[in-house]
């Protein structure tokens, strides 16, 4: 058990580091996410990455407890409003379900589903945004990159490297994730 404590801790805190170090990719990259937790990949450019302005607002830190099948889940506030969210260190974005991203006032048409993804529930269509911030216990993010998806597509909202990656660190320790920000 502590051997795959420490794995996951490893895997966690590599993925932070290659995503805030590594991620100058060129213009045909395509960003992936892992299938691990059924999450979202996605073909997506740098330039949509870059010029967003991502700033975190750093001193707080926020631990987790370990859900259901060692998964971690929080409660965040999209511009001001709650939304749950399962953490994907896996996904490139964060993904919002439509009924959330409206609760929060982003509204999107039909139009701008046309990002291509891959969901636990088939292939579908999201749309790209900006999401104003997002904020957990203190720990507030501006202008993450998000994918909207259709409810139907998306089951649970999930926290991806979109916003983790802006964090100081993230890490597992004694069955909590632990978010410093």
């Amino acid at each position: 058990m502590k051997t795959e404590m420490l794995a996951a801790t490893v895997c966690i805190c590599a993925t932070v580091v290659a995503v805030k170090h590594f991620d100058r990719r060129p213009a045909d990259t395509q960003v992936v996410a892992s299938e691990r937790t059924g999450s979202i990949i996605a073909s997506a450019t740098a330039s949509s990455l870059q010029g967003a302005g991502t700033h975190a607002h750093y001193g707080r830190e926020v631990r987790l407890p370990a859900g259901p099948n060692h998964q971690y889940y929080v409660t965040a506030a999209v511009n001001r409003r709650p939304a749950s969210f399962l953490v994907d260190t896996g996904a490139s974005f964060v993904a919002l379900r439509d009924s959330d991203a409206r609760a929060a006032n982003i509204y999107v048409s039909w139009s701008d589903y046309k990002h291509p993804v891959r969901t636990a529930n088939g292939e579908t269509k999201a749309a790209l945004i900006d999401i104003d911030v997002i904020e957990i216990d203190g720990i507030k993010v501006e202008n993450v990159k998000a994918f909207i998806l259709p409810d139907e597509q998306l089951g649970m909202n999930l926290l991806g490297m979109s916003f983790l990656s802006q964090l100081e660190s993230v890490e597992q320790r004694g069955g909590e994730l632990v978010l410093k920000g």
